[in-house]
């Protein structure tokens, strides 16, 4: 058992929202304070109180964070970061350099940054196990004899593009593939049997019969190959062989910093992912990226041309960027349309095209922002029927209140139970 498991796993605050069997994946498990003052929630409470193995708590080194910190920057996964997460990050460096040194870690992300078009939409997820996604070009077999170079990419290119099934995915032909299966089947069985097959008619059809369920089982979950499965959707290995720090995390942005700076990250399942996969925000008019997705417009040419790109951070630091070869992922429609003039006043309500557009303050009128002074000679109860209420102004027909100041109506007792919190019997 403790071959499978890694020597030193720093955990987050994810690891304890996600109920991950710690306890199976460390044989040391760590973490920072600063984690345990996130888990607010009771059912997570409950089991770090009851956790079957020790939690070590520990605080980096000042000179680690700083050095992790200046690294998350030059990724620029800096602004998504927490005090915390940069906490974490900073205790898997010191375990690092405490087990085998700091000599084999990155202080520097290298900047390659792969691209690659595919014809499903960047958000399309990709290997989904228990489905058969047909590949678009089929590898020639080694019984087939390849064409001539010279003669290999016209034909082909032409029949496609003439052909209606270019514009969808070609159905994979399987009559070939029939035929193969048919011909390793009666060689795998002895000749007598064979010479009955040929005999019966009903015998071969039961055969098909055998074939079709075979091959239809093929892409189905099973419990047989459910473990196989999980990898495949992970892209994880099985076990992490010769590993001894690793990070269990489910934060993106510390997958990536801890992926370019060379350390392990561990899946919730234990098992060492290779790809941290995410979505950025590419802007299609300047291609500049940026990770922020809460951005509407672009932070470098103020546009609203940000799209979302799916991004995969291989374990060597490399930036793989997938884009979509569909025309309707840059569809133009919906984005011409009239503007109406521009409004002033203090109630404008005007479309918002750019960040940095100057909005006006939707404040109360002078009446309803005046202070109640009981000690005024003229003073008039609020409850009196000669008060003066605003409500003529624009701001009061607008409904705008001033939560701040203690504007509009206040309930006559604070205690009475409001109609949304009576028990309905």
């Amino acid at each position: 058992a403790d071959m499978a498991r890694v020597a030193h796993v720093v955990a987050d605050t994810g690891a304890f929202l996600s109920a991950a069997p710690l306890q199976d994946i460390a044989q040391n498990l760590y973490t920072v304070p600063e984690v345990l003052a996130e888990i607010r929630d009771r059912p997570t409470r409950r089991r770090l109180a009851a956790l079957p193995c020790q939690l070590h708590l520990r605080r980096p080194r000042p000179d680690l964070l700083r050095l992790v910190t200046d690294f998350s920057k030059k990724t620029g996964d800096y602004p998504s970061l927490s005090a915390a997460d940069l906490q974490v990050l900073a205790l898997t460096c010191q375990l690092q350099a405490e087990t085998d040194g700091l000599g084999c870690l990155r202080w520097e992300p290298q900047d390659k940054v792969r691209l690659s078009s595919t014809p499903w939409h960047p958000e399309a997820p990709l290997h989904l196990a228990g489905f058969h996604l047909p590949a678009k070009h089929k590898h020639p077999e080694k019984g087939q004899r390849q064409p001539s170079p010279r003669r290999s990419t016209v034909p082909s290119e032409s029949d496609e593009f003439s052909s209606f099934l270019y514009w969808r995915p070609p159905l994979p032909s399987i009559e070939d593939e029939l035929q193969e299966l048919l011909k390793a089947q009666a060689i795998s069985v002895s000749p007598e049997t064979t010479e009955e097959h040929q005999s019966s008619e009903d015998g071969a059809s039961a055969e098909e019969e055998e074939e079709e369920e075979e091959s239809d089982d093929e892409g189905w979950i099973t419990p047989s190959n459910l473990k196989q499965a999980q990898q495949d959707t992970g892209h994880c290995d099985t076990a992490p062989v010769g590993v001894q720090v690793g990070c269990v995390t489910t934060d993106f942005a510390m997958q990536n910093v801890l992926l370019q700076m060379g350390l392990h990250v561990l899946a919730v399942n234990g098992m060492l992912i290779r790809q941290a996969r995410s979505y950025i925000l590419r802007c299609h008019g300047c291609f500049k990226t940026t990770s922020d997705m809460t951005k509407v417009f672009c932070p470098h040419c103020g546009n609203k041309t940000l799209k979302k790109v799916a991004v995969s951070i291989s374990d060597d630091g490399s930036l793989h960027m997938h884009f979509s070869r569909n025309p309707k992922v840059l569809n133009p429609r919906g984005l011409r349309y009239p503007l109406p003039a521009p409004k002033g006043g203090k109630h404008a309500n005007n479309p918002h095209l750019v960040e940095d557009q100057p909005f006006p303050q939707q404040r109360l009128s002078r009446k309803a922002r005046q202070k109640t002074n009981v000690f005024d000679p003229d003073y008039i109860a609020g409850i009196s029927p000669f008060a003066e209420n605003d409500i003529y102004s624009r701001a009061a027909n607008l409904q705008i209140r001033d939560a701040a100041l203690g504007a509009g109506r206040r309930r006559l007792n604070p205690n009475a139970v409001t109609k949304k919190f009576v028990k309905r019997r």
